[in-house]
C-alpha cells in the first residue's frame, strides 16, 4: 500500500471538520434557511455601515503592524500584507510565517522580526483580556434578561448523574475503568517521551541542550531589547496601543449592523458582550485553521446569550463573517500575488 503524502495527513483534520460542519447543516436546515433567507432580506442600508466599520478595521491593522516594527516600511506593502494575511491564514501556520518572512524582508534580523511579532500579539491581548472579563461579567445579567440558561447550568447535575450511572456500586467496573486510565495515561506520557528524545535527538542531543538553552537565552535577551526599543517610540507606541483598543470595538459595530440588517434591534452594550464573549470562546472549538468557529461560537453565542432565535442568529453569523473574512479572501489572494511579485516575501 502507498504511503500517504504529508500534506495529505495534515489536510484530514480539515477535511473531517468540515464534513461534519456540513452535516450540522443539513441537520438544521431550516434554522440555516431561515438565515439565509434573513440575510437576503437585510436592510442595505445597515450593511453599508457595517461595511464601513469593516473597512476602517484595515488602516488600524497597518498603523499597528507599523507600530511594532522598529524599521520604516512602505504602507502599501504593510497594507497588503494586512489583507494576505487572513487568506493565507487558512493554510496551517501560514500567516505566521508569511508575517515573518515580510520582516526579514525589511531589513530585521530572525530575532527582531520574531520580537516584532510578539509585541503586535501582547499588545492585542492586553487589550483583549479586560474587554472579554467585562462581557463575561456583564453576560449573566444579559442571559437573565432574556430568560436563557447557559449550556452549562445544569452540567454538575449531569456529570454526577453519567458518573453514577458509569461506575455505580460494582467495584470490577471501578477497577477497569481505573486500570485503563493508567494504561491510557502512561500510554500518553511514554509518547510524549519518545517525541521529545527525537527531538532533543535531532538538535545534537541531550549534551548540547545547555548550550542550546543558552543561546535561546541569548535570543531572548536581543528580543526583549528590540520590543523595548520599539514600545518607547510614543508615535509608534501610541499607533500600536490605540489601534489595538480600536479593532475590537469595529468588530462590535459590524456585528451590531448586521444584527440591525436583519431585524434584531440588540443594543450596543449587548452587542459588545455577545461578540467579545465568543470570540474568546471560538478558540476552544477543535476546529484545524479556525474553519467555521467563529460562525458556530456567534451564531450559538446570539442565541444562548441574546436569546434570538436560531434563523436570525445564524444569518447575523454569516453576514459578519462575510462582510469581515470570507469576502475578503479574493482580495487578499490578490495582495498575496502582489507582495510576491514586489519579492516582499
Amino acid at each position: 500500500m502507498a504511503a500517504v503524502p504529508a500534506s495529505a495527513r495534515k489536510a484530514l483534520p480539515t477535511v473531517v471538520f468540515t464534513v461534519l460542519v456540513a452535516a450540522a447543516a443539513v441537520w438544521q436546515r431550516d434554522a440555516v434557511l431561515t438565515g439565509v433567507h434573513a440575510l437576503a432580506g437585510a436592510d442595505p442600508r445597515w450593511l453599508v455601515v457595517a461595511g464601513l466599520a469593516t473597512l476602517a478595521l484595515w488602516p488600524t491593522s497597518v498603523y499597528m503592524l507599523r507600530g511594532s516594527i522598529p524599521a520604516e516600511t512602505s504602507a502599501r506593502q504593510l497594507f497588503a500584507l494586512q489583507l494576505a494575511v487572513p487568506a493565507i491564514g487558512l493554510v496551517p501556520a501560514a500567516s505566521l510565517l508569511l508575517r515573518l518572512r515580510f520582516l526579514r524582508r525589511t531589513g530585521l534580523s530572525h530575532t527582531g522580526a520574531v520580537a516584532s511579532m510578539a509585541l503586535m500579539g501582547f499588545a492585542a491581548l492586553m487589550v483583549r483580556v479586560p474587554l472579554v472579563v467585562i462581557a463575561a461579567l456583564a453576560a449573566p445579567g444579559l442571559m437573565s434578561r432574556n430568560g436563557a440558561q447557559p449550556p452549562w447550568h445544569d452540567l454538575g447535575a449531569r456529570t454526577s448523574g453519567w458518573w453514577h450511572h458509569l461506575i455505580g456500586e460494582n467495584p470490577w467496573r471501578t477497577a477497569g475503568i481505573v486500570t485503563v486510565a493508567l494504561f491510557v495515561g502512561g500510554s500518553v506520557i511514554v509518547v510524549c517521551g519518545r517525541i521529545l528524545h527525537r527531538r532533543v535527538g535531532a538538535h545534537g542531543g541531550w549534551r548540547h541542550l545547555p548550550a542550546r538553552l543558552r543561546h535561546a537565552r541569548s535570543d531572548a535577551e536581543l528580543a526583549w531589547k528590540s520590543v523595548a526599543a520599539t514600545a518607547v517610540r510614543p508615535r509608534r507606541a501610541a499607533a500600536l496601543w490605540i489601534c489595538a483598543l480600536i479593532q475590537p470595538l469595529l468588530m462590535v459595530v459590524a456585528l451590531w449592523a448586521v444584527l440591525h440588517a436583519v431585524g434584531a434591534n440588540l443594543s450596543l452594550p449587548d452587542t459588545f458582550v455577545v461578540e467579545l464573549v465568543t470570540v474568546a470562546l471560538a478558540p476552544l472549538l477543535p476546529s484545524p485553521n479556525g474553519v467555521a468557529t467563529k460562525e458556530i461560537t456567534i451564531a450559538a453565542g446570539l442565541t444562548a446569550v441574546a436569546g434570538l432565535t436560531g434563523g436570525v442568529a445564524i444569518g447575523a453569523a454569516l453576514g459578519f463573517r462575510l462582510l469581515t473574512f470570507w469576502c475578503q479572501i479574493p482580495l487578499g489572494l490578490a495582495s498575496f500575488a502582489y507582495l510576491n511579485h514586489r519579492r516582499a516575501i
